[in-house]
């Protein structure tokens, strides 16, 4: 009985990641990725992946919900999980990144204090679509093993995010978010953009992940180790 019991119970298996992982689901709705599509994520385990459930609005999604099974998690992201170096991969269809991504020139140039975070960090992909998942992933893994890539736009469509861990994904979703609204903002003046010298770009360091996607994790990660 007792083992019929557990047998039923949801999987906790990799729970701090899952709770990080639902917490980034959290973090898209928050910041305007709530159509569907708008935000897909997978994290390399052992033995697999972990994978946000499409078929779940993003608001709903929590630990205990996240997929183990890359044949139902968004087939471009299970296909190129094996294929790049950092463990995690978000998609995102933000508001200010989708509308960078719809420039014919996508590039963030470093006029903030987050946009020089990224200088030389980030790719464009304008070639995006048209092709399986299979192929998609063998031509966008070449892309992000740019040295130090840390984010790809992907044309028309939005941000590609990569990090050691689910917080670092979200902390580069979320500062890139935050500078394509500076630059967009910047560029609807129609006066000259003050891009920051090479020097002083170089001064400058990621803060610490944990404090950005804190606030989005769900109250059933509490307690949990």
């Amino acid at each position: 009985m007792q083992k019929a019991l557990f047998s039923s119970l949801p999987s906790i298996s990799h729970w701090p990641t899952r709770v990080d992982l639902a917490a980034a689901c959290h973090w898209a709705v928050n910041h305007g990725a709530t159509d569907p599509g708008g935000f897909a994520g997978v994290i390399t385990i052992e033995g697999g992946v972990l994978a946000t459930p499409p078929a779940i609005p993003l608001a709903s999604v929590t630990a205990t919900t996240l997929l183990e099974t890359p044949d139902q998690a968004d087939l471009l992201l299970a296909a190129l999980a094996p294929l790049v170096a950092s463990p995690c991969l978000l998609f995102a269809r933000t508001p200010n990144s989708t509308a960078l991504a719809a420039l014919a020139e996508s590039q963030l140039p470093p006029i903030c204090a987050d946009s020089a975070l990224f200088h030389r960090k980030h790719v464009i992909d304008p070639n995006f679509g048209g092709r399986s998942p299979a192929d998609e992933a063998t031509r966008l893994s070449a892309l992000l093993a740019a040295p130090g890539c840390l984010i790809a736009v992907i044309g028309n469509l939005g941000l590609l995010a990569l990090g050691n861990s689910v917080a670092e994904a979200v902390r580069h979703l979320h500062l890139f978010e935050r500078a394509a609204g500076t630059y967009l903002s910047a560029l609807a003046t129609g006066r000259a953009l003050r891009i920051i010298p090479e020097d002083i770009i170089g001064t400058r360091t990621m803060p610490h992940a944990e404090p950005i996607l804190a606030p989005y994790r769900p109250v059933e990660g509490a307690g949990r180790d």
